[in-house]
């Protein structure tokens, strides 16, 4: 306990540090896990053949990506007892639930909703620096030694509200509390379809409440309605796994009262960042992680910018080790310091995956029609709890439409903003959207997380459709849309 606490409250010393002392603490950190790597890894000895690890920089590495680990895996990582075969029996068996694999290491596996799963492992240390850095970096309340003191006399109270357990990144995590924080916090693990949720949160009142963004927003409609209780206790909220809409945070904090703050974080490396205390955003832990945003050509973007994709660098992972790992994230980097102090690097926004997007068919040529687009549409749509679009063919959508309790639909005022936000995107007449209002709109039952962007088609698939590719913006035409009820068509708005 004792050397938990002296760790954690060293790393808090680090987000005052200078900007270059960051840096060089980094770069230290990365040339011992690329020599680390090349030394015990196969698959990182060839790739990295003729690579001084001593003399590093991160640009000179080629990138990894998840398709590549995965079909060398058995070389990949540094422990020769690790066997890719074992692992996936030991991950196919529920009743290894909360236990290590070969007694010492946390196994996950990523959720496959963006194609293949990633299998993770790490040493069950990494768990230390994960809450170490979240109890410290990522709490809404100054960590000293006198609040380390203040907690062992009153322990944190943390509600955990999820949708199951099981072998996914989060879980695994929460799974695997170190005793020595356990000291500091009492933890309550609930199953958002838990019947007797909301009576067991009032009765536990919590003082953190930590959840993916879907759940916690159906939580703030309970605190608005009066069913959940939880205030004045209630001091800090956490948002893991799931994309926060700035309507769902300014909800979510309007129910609660308190700041919610906004974990940015993979499987690969789930203590990438800890959300702000005082700002949107995260705060890169870049003393242990490295993000890069890039474009599609792999070229860094500049702060303020989104990206195409990030990679991520885990500086301490050793087990397996991702270096440069490409993710299909939409990262947005603040250009602007924070209230907060902290001199890391803040990711301002969260905008999903690369694949969060629909690739619409115009004549011999395919389109990119972003998720923004609906996105933009649903802010003006205040009576609207949820939505999710679904791309059923590759010029027809289906937009699901959920409701706010006591609420009913403004469908043409809808319909208008739609109607406005594809004329500005020019997809008019292209495409063809028809409304549903549903009850609710829940979670993927597989991954409990919730997809607001679903494509039956995905992209072009061979080069020659890639290759008829149009990136232009000249066609403007009147677009369509239709209401699944009323099959009346929208009312054509003038061109912008």
């Amino acid at each position: 306990m004792i050397r938990f606490t002296v760790r954690s409250l060293m790393l808090n010393r680090i987000p005052r540090l200078p900007e270059n002392q960051v840096i060089e603490l980094q770069r230290r950190r990365l040339q011992s896990i690329v020599s680390y790597a090349m030394k015990h890894s196969a698959f990182y000895r060839r790739k990295y053949q003729g690579i001084d690890p001593r003399n590093v920089r991160l640009e000179t590495l080629e990138p990894t990506s998840k398709s590549e680990l995965m079909a060398h895996f058995d070389q990949v990582v540094t422990d020769p007892n690790i066997r890719r075969a074992d692992l996936e029996r030991f991950l196919d068996n529920p009743a290894n639930e909360g236990s290590p694999f070969l007694g010492r290491y946390i196994a996950s596996h990523t959720s496959g909703s963006q194609g293949q799963p990633m299998l993770i492992l790490q040493d069950r240390r990494l768990a230390e620096l994960m809450f170490g850095l979240q109890m410290t970096r990522g709490n809404a309340r100054k960590a000293t030694p006198i609040e380390a003191a203040r907690r062992l006399i009153s322990p944190a109270r943390l509600a955990i509200v999820t949708l199951k357990r099981g072998f996914y990144p989060s879980a695994t995590v929460f799974e695997s509390i170190p005793p020595a924080a356990r000291i500091f916090m009492k933890v309550l693990w609930l199953s958002q379809t838990d019947p007797d949720v909301i009576d067991r949160l009032n009765t536990f009142r919590p003082s953190i409440l930590t959840g993916y963004a879907g759940v916690l927003e159906e939580l703030s409609l309970k605190a608005e309605g009066g069913q959940l209780r939880l205030a004045p206790e209630l001091q800090q909220v956490v948002n893991n796994s799931e994309v926060l809409t700035d309507r769902a945070r300014l909800r979510i904090e309007s129910a609660f009262g308190c700041h919610v703050m906004n974990n940015y974080a993979t499987g690969e490396c789930t203590f990438l960042s800890n959300g702000c205390s005082t700002d949107s955003g995260a705060h890169v832990n870049s003393d242990w992680a490295i993000l890069e945003v890039v474009d599609a050509e792999n070229r860094p973007v500049p702060a303020g910018t989104p990206g195409s994709k990030v990679f991520i660098t885990n500086l301490a992972n050793r087990t397996l080790p991702f270096l440069r790992y490409e993710v299909g994230d939409v990262v947005t980097m603040a250009t602007e310091p924070c209230r907060c102090g902290s001199r890391l690097p803040r990711v301002e926004r969260i905008d999903g995956r690369t694949a969060d997007t629909f690739w619409i068919q115009d004549g011999a040529h395919y389109r990119q029609l972003i998720s923004s687009v609906f996105k933009n549409a649903f802010d003006y749509a205040r009576e609207v709890r949820e939505w999710q679009v679904t791309q059923e063919d590759r010029n027809r959508f289906l937009v699901r439409i959920e409701v706010l309790p006591g609420a009913s639909l403004d469908e043409p005022h809808l319909q208008r903003v739609l109607h406005r936000q594809l004329e500005m995107y020019r997809f008019r007449d292209i495409v063809s959207i028809r409304t549903e209002v549903v009850d609710r709109l829940g979670p993927d039952p597989k991954t409990g997380k919730f997809r607001r962007i679903v494509s039956r088609v995905g992209p072009p698939s061979d080069l020659e459709q890639r290759l008829r590719i149009d990136h232009g913006h000249d066609i403007a035409r009147p677009l369509s849309v239709t209401n699944q009820a009323s099959r009346s068509a929208l009312p054509k708005a003038p061109s912008p």
